[in-house]
């Protein structure tokens, strides 16, 4: 029995120091570890706020760059505006006014058009890329939808080339009103093309989606929508006949209209469009010239495009 006795007791006692020989984990050592996740995890949430905080930054000074930017092209055409444009008083000056209807053209001289002297030699000799003023004054009644257009155009040599550079060929996100390279730069096309920013400040092409979203509808029902260009050899007056919302290089819209049965398939292409109706019969029996100023619509980046189809109905010649 006793030796029993000393065998189990030599059993515990050699358990006891398998046991004891078994390293035990550290209270110490847990803490140490989990304090060390923690500042893993706070050094990434402070590396994540720094990245934030950068990004905030730069786009807010983008954002910043970008508004002043625009403002400061804002001022510069204003100051253009101011310096080569200016109301003649109407008995000094008189116009052969022809009707672009009729091959023969009727004349008259009691239709009332904006009276304004461009100094077309000055801005010609500041940028030999320039053809004609482009001029557009309408009022509705709620007035942040006003049709507001009075800046110099520019004829492209290469595409895009006026995306942003101003008239003056500065480096501006708001770029210039430019005519595209198929277009004829005298006026005289079966279809022609302006292009212009849609600036959110309502420079440039920026008021030309008031067609659309003024809730004057019936004022745009009654009264036409009159735009001139002024070159330096005649003022040509266009009529809004419609409008369409549609994606960049449409082909049914942008493409080269060059002979009488493509410019009579557009003209029936835009007659159905029925997005405004005239308030004035236009007549395309002669064909006149159809302008169409093109900006972006939508959302930023995106390839929606806003399109004013403008007819040709008047030549003042004087």
């Amino acid at each position: 029995m006793s030796k029993d006795l000393n065998e189990d007791s030599k059993n515990i006692a050699q358990e006891e120091i398998k046991d004891s020989a078994v390293p035990q984990e550290d209270e110490s050592d847990n803490g140490q570890k989990k304090s060390g996740r923690r500042k893993v995890l706070s050094a990434l949430r402070y590396i994540l706020i720094i990245i934030l905080l950068c990004i905030i930054v730069y786009e807010a000074y983008s954002i910043y760059t970008e508004e002043s930017e625009r403002a400061r092209a804002v001022k510069d055409y204003e100051e253009l505006e101011t310096d080569v444009v200016m109301a003649i008083p109407e008995p000094e000056k008189k116009y052969a006014i022809f009707d672009d209807y009729t091959e023969e053209g009727a004349v008259s001289e009691d239709i009332e058009f904006p009276r304004l002297y461009v100094n077309n030699d000055l801005l010609e000799s500041s940028n030999s890329d320039y053809i004609g003023w482009i001029y557009w004054d309408f009022d509705v009644v709620d007035d942040k939808y006003d049709f507001t257009l009075n800046y110099p155009i520019v004829k492209e040599n290469s595409k895009d080339e006026y995306l942003h550079l101003t008239y003056d060929r500065q480096k501006n996100s708001a770029g210039c009103i430019f005519m595209d390279l198929a277009s004829n730069e005298y006026f005289e096309g079966y279809s022609d093309f302006l292009f212009g920013h849609n600036m959110r400040n309502g420079s440039m092409f920026g008021s030309l989606d008031g067609i659309y979203k003024t809730t004057d509808k019936d004022t745009l029902e009654k009264e036409p929508l009159y735009v001139y260009i002024y070159t330096k050899d005649a003022v040509f007056q266009y009529v809004v006949y419609a409008y369409e919302r549609t994606q960049s290089g449409n082909p049914d819209v942008y493409g080269v209209i060059a002979n009488d049965e493509a410019y009579d398939a557009y003209v029936s292409r835009m007659k159905k469009l029925g997005s405004y109706k005239c308030p004035i019969d236009v007549s395309f029996d002669n064909r006149p010239e159809i302008l169409n100023l093109s900006t972006c619509s939508g959302p930023a980046g995106t390839s929606s495009r806003l399109v004013i189809h403008l007819v040709k109905i008047r030549t003042f010649i004087g």
